[in-house]
């Protein structure tokens, strides 16, 4: 699959789709192909660019047979089939968040997303992490439409029961990771942002012994409403005021990210805490960490962390935030849809066809995710593992002796997965590693169609 690392568990995600049909399933592995060794941001009739198969795709988006449930339970059942061949019984990481499309140029009505003239839709994302990070797969993507009869309405929804708001959609995406673990026998970690610091999604993982890392937004009480009533300084027990005056604070150094999500290295103030807040039927533990001097005279970064696992000393403390730290992989995957697979570019004539195309494209994001991922914690795996063609081997052998700037193979072990990816990011056009950090998904997806161009032309010369 060049560029994009192959896996056994990608492979079981695929083969996990139930089509109903042989015929569509080979159609499936032929668009599958394609959509693998191309620029998958390109437009369906450029990237298939033989009419019998951009007919066939056609034929299997518009499919009754076929739809976004078709994709989505394949990736779950190719998952759970992962999860059981694995000896490591290590619980994983389930990162849930929610992403807005903007299809604001298509005259195909999706409703709302921010404003009343908008158009869109929103993706809300439970991307499964092993216990080493690495990114496996969408275990959860659910659709939801915001219709535009509802726009100025979310007054009347503050007095409805959590099952009845769109933030249900925090509460599915536990249900889904419940059911992982009844068909699996692992325990997940569910890491969510702001928007899920929701009692009854705790109340939830808890009942269900779902673990969960959750960025406070409320400033919660240990009080009771009565204790509230006559405390003479009820905001000293809420938990933005205990947690910085908490003795024992410890002094680590952390990688954080800015607002643009770009890495730096910080020192932090780090406490933990464990308390009894009021409407969560357990002790939880909040874990607070702030950096201690902020970059680029930006507010320092503070994360108050409310989390059910077990944290007795400071090294699971940091360990609690270092797992919540993660959450920036769901970003990634986000521009990885956005970007690499030009989701929002995207033209039908019916919102299934076009959420069934978003569900394909998943697996693809995951792919292109997965490589990337690659490339920065194993960059000194050899290349061949993912350039299995011989040919191609060798082609890209030649092509970096012109391509390669010395600063890029000072800063790589040669013909190594991370060489692989600056090769591919100057064929693309990246100004290299060093000024730029890694290629982003485009520079990536036309580096190597350029390469692929390269290489039929290089078997055409060897014949």
């Amino acid at each position: 699959m060049g560029v994009f690392a192959s896996s056994r568990c990608i492979s079981l995600q695929m083969e996990s789709i139930q089509f109903g049909h042989l015929d569509r399933q080979s159609r499936y592995k032929k668009i599958v192909s394609v959509l693998h060794g191309s620029n998958a941001s390109l437009s369906f009739p450029d990237l298939f660019k033989d009419q019998h198969q951009l007919k066939g795709f056609y034929r299997l988006i518009n499919n009754k047979a076929v739809d976004h449930a078709t994709f989505l339970s394949g990736y779950q059942s190719g998952l759970i089939a992962y999860s059981k061949e694995c000896k490591d019984s290590s619980p994983w990481i389930l990162v849930q968040d929610t992403m807005l499309t903007d299809f604001n140029t298509r005259s195909l009505d999706l409703g709302y997303t921010q404003t009343v003239k908008s158009n869109g839709f929103l993706l809300h994302h439970g991307l499964l992490l092993n216990q080493n990070f690495v990114p496996l797969g969408l275990l959860h993507q659910q659709v939801i439409f915001r219709e535009r009869d509802e726009f100025g309405k979310g007054v009347q929804c503050r007095s409805k029961a959590t099952e009845n708001k769109e933030s249900n959609k925090w509460m599915e995406g536990v249900e889904t990771g419940i059911r992982f673990t009844e068909a699996t026998g692992r325990q997940l970690i569910h890491v969510m942002d702001r928007e899920a610091d929701i009692v009854d999604v705790m109340n939830k993982c808890n009942k269900a012994q779902q673990l969960f890392v959750i960025r406070a937004r409320h400033d919660r009480s240990t009080l009771t409403k009565a204790e509230m009533d006559k405390s003479a300084s009820p905001e000293l027990f809420r938990i933005f005021h205990l947690l910085p005056s908490q003795p024992g604070s410890h002094t680590i150094t952390r990688v954080l990210h800015n607002e643009k999500g770009k890495e730096y290295q910080a020192d932090c103030l780090l406490n933990y805490c464990s308390l009894k807040l009021r409407g969560i039927n357990e002790n939880i533990t909040c874990v607070w960490i702030k950096e201690q001097q902020a970059e680029d005279a930006q507010s320092p970064a503070e994360w108050f962390l409310l989390t059910n696992r077990k944290v007795e000393n400071i090294d699971d403390a940091a360990e609690t935030a270092e797992i919540y730290s993660k959450r920036w992989t769901v970003e990634d995957f986000h521009k990885c849809y956005k970007t690499g697979c030009s989701i929002e570019k995207r033209q039908f004539d019916s919102r299934k066809a076009l959420t069934t195309s978003i569900g394909l494209l998943a697996i693809t994001a995951v792919v292109l995710l997965q490589s990337r991922y690659l490339a920065k914690s194993d960059h000194d795996r050899p290349f061949e593992t993912i350039v299995s063609n011989p040919a191609e081997q060798e082609l890209a052998k030649k092509l970096a002796e012109k391509y390669l700037k010395p600063v890029d193979k000072q800063l790589c072990q040669p013909f190594t997965v991370l060489w692989w990816l600056i090769l591919i990011g100057r064929l693309g056009g990246h100004q290299g590693i060093k000024q730029k950090g890694l290629p982003g998904w485009q520079t990536l997806w036309k580096g190597y169609s350029y390469f692929q161009s390269l290489a039929i032309g290089y078997g055409y010369a060897k014949i």
